[in-house]
């Protein structure tokens, strides 16, 4: 092979990451149990976030004479940049980051003028009033959540960007109350990660494809494992297969890989939920499916899905004395 075909053959295959253990898991269970294997087609999640999500932020207007008091706190120009074209048009990132400096120095703005006072002190209780719809709207529009709030079947691979993802929304649970300087210097490029490493779409699409083939895999056993002798109260050779499936690669793939999935999901949504659930937002059922740990969302049926299928597991393995230490 010449060497530049070499190297494109690396890259592309660098391009498709390696199926999780779930992918043929209900087709070897299948094999082993002697039947047809099921046909699976696990749907991609539908996309959130974006308008259907967005909820108005109100608009503050001052007058020009109140707009020229502010020259007093250093503001003009802050303010200046934001009615300009481009800041108008700035995405939701940079809308944040805005408020928070506008609002920081609100704070610090102390006139001897009793009039700009009060101006600056009902300024900066409707912007802190406002704060928490400049964040949602951030979470429900910007292109990062937006990438995030997608499907992205490249698998969890390594789990990577989890941390990042962290630390991005407890960064932004503090942003909520006020300015947050270290926080806010963060901002840009936390985003930059999360819309790089995509880790809530990637565990999101993993954790609804791990549904269906548990619950595939849960089938074969509930619908095949009654029609396996036992030989004298003791299980005869097809049953000794499964069982030797279950501890080779259910017990040595799949549960593994269930167990990084479940606490890549956990540590998620731990930091993510609490965030949402602190901001006003639509009352959608896709928001509560793709942020929560509730019963409801893809974290509650992939739990569902795990218990269903030890159950499964536990009856089948229960007949003819093939648990472990029978």
């Amino acid at each position: 092979m010449k060497k530049g075909a070499w190297l494109l053959a690396l890259v592309l295959t660098g391009c498709n990451p390696a199926p999780t253990p779930l992918a043929s898991y209900p087709q070897r269970l299948a094999a082993v149990l002697d039947t047809q294997a099921p046909a699976l087609s696990p749907p991609l999640l539908e996309k959130g976030g974006g308008r259907a999500w967005a909820l108005a932020v109100p608009q503050l207007t001052i007058n020009l004479r109140q707009t020229f008091a502010l020259r007093h706190c250093n503001l003009l120009g802050l303010i200046g940049e934001r009615n300009a074209p481009l800041g108008k048009t700035a995405p939701p990132s940079q809308r944040l980051l805005y408020e928070l400096t506008l609002l920081e120095g609100l704070n610090a703005c102390h006139p001897e003028d009793s009039d700009l006072q009060t101006l600056v002190t009902d300024l900066a209780a409707q912007k802190t009033q406002a704060l928490p719809l400049v964040l949602w709207q951030l979470l429900a529009e910007d292109q990062a959540f937006k990438a995030n709030w997608h499907h992205d079947r490249r698998g969890p691979g390594d789990f990577a960007g989890i941390a990042d993802a962290q630390s991005l929304f407890s960064d932004l649970y503090r942003l909520r109350q006020g300015p947050d300087p270290k926080g806010q210097a963060r901002l840009e490029a936390s985003l930059g990660r999360f819309a790089s490493a995509r880790p809530l779409a990637r565990v999101n699409q993993a954790l609804s494809d791990a549904r269906y083939a548990l619950d595939a895999a849960t089938a074969l056993i509930n619908n095949q494992g009654p029609k396996l002798l036992c030989v004298n109260g003791k299980p005869g050779q097809q049953a000794r297969r499964v069982r030797d499936f279950f501890f080779s690669y259910y017990g040595k793939e799949v549960q593994p890989y269930l167990g990084r999935l479940q606490s890549a999901d956990r540590a998620l949504k731990e930091s993510l939920w609490p965030l949402v659930d602190a901001l006003p937002h639509p009352d959608l059922a896709a928001i509560a499916l793709l942020a929560s740990p509730e019963p409801q969302s893809l974290s509650g049926q992939f739990k569902a899905a795990i218990d269903r299928h030890t159950k499964a597991w536990q009856d089948f393995l229960g007949r003819c004395g093939l648990r472990p230490g029978q």
